[in-house]
């Protein structure tokens, strides 16, 4: 009885030493990600001294944040969209990327966001459409894979934004991030999700775990007008 016993705690003590390691591993990546994104923050007034803004053709690519009643942007995506008209203000030539879920014709996500920055004054022609961002690793994927492109300007909360950076570094992309304001609702919610997508995409990043393939279809030229990717179907 007293082996049985002796085994039980051995056993409870290394679930336990595991959970302990486990949390740590968690924590220490976490600290990594964010530390190391962080100091590629930045914001819209002093843009102008980054090499990456000599650049006008660098596209600004807008992460989807869902959207309510299909045709209202939510909360923390309208503070998006509120930062990439600033961003449109301040740098009216780069183009805008909305990156978002269009998966069927009843949610399409990146044509609310497209339609809320053009009643705020945005050039429709210097939006496009990226219909298949399904996720934060797809939109960054496609950036990269489907739309050919080496440097990039992000913009999404700063919860978010770190692993944002963190893939496009993956990529092979040069990349910059504007933090987004956030929105204290759903704060908690949303940054406890993060603390294990930040894991998963650390895994992706420097231990290439493989995530299933994006969608490599609907991309289209930045040199075009991003009128011409409204519609899904005639990409």
């Amino acid at each position: 009885m007293k082996t049985v016993w002796k085994l039980i705690k051995g056993i409870i003590k290394l679930i336990l030493y595991g959970m302990i390691a486990i949390g740590l591993g968690v924590i220490l990546i976490n600290g990594w990600v964010i530390t190391k994104g962080m100091t590629n923050f930045q914001e819209i007034d002093t843009l102008q001294q980054e090499p990456l803004m000599q650049d006008e053709s660098v596209p600004v690519l807008v992460l989807g944040a869902g959207i309510i009643d299909a045709d209202t942007p939510s909360t923390i995506l309208k503070l998006r969209l509120d930062k990439a008209v600033a961003f449109h203000q301040a740098f009216p030539n780069n183009p805008i990327i909305m990156s978002g879920d269009h998966m069927d014709m009843y949610y399409n996500e990146v044509a609310v966001m497209k339609k809320y920055v053009v009643s705020k004054g945005v050039k429709s022609e210097k939006v496009y459409l990226d219909h298949a961002g399904y996720s934060t690793y797809d939109s960054l994927y496609r950036l990269k894979h489907v739309l050919n492109q080496e440097k990039v300007i992000i913009i999404t909360q700063g919860y978010h934004l770190s692993r944002a950076l963190l893939l496009a570094e993956g990529f092979g992309m040069q990349a910059i991030g504007i933090p987004a304001d956030e929105a204290s609702s759903t704060r908690f919610e949303r940054e406890t999700r993060e603390i294990l997508a930040r894991v998963k995409d650390f895994f992706v990043v420097y231990f290439k775990y493989e995530l299933p393939q994006p969608e490599l279809n609907y991309g289209f030229n930045l040199m075009e007008s991003g009128d011409l990717t409204n519609d899904k179907e005639r990409l």
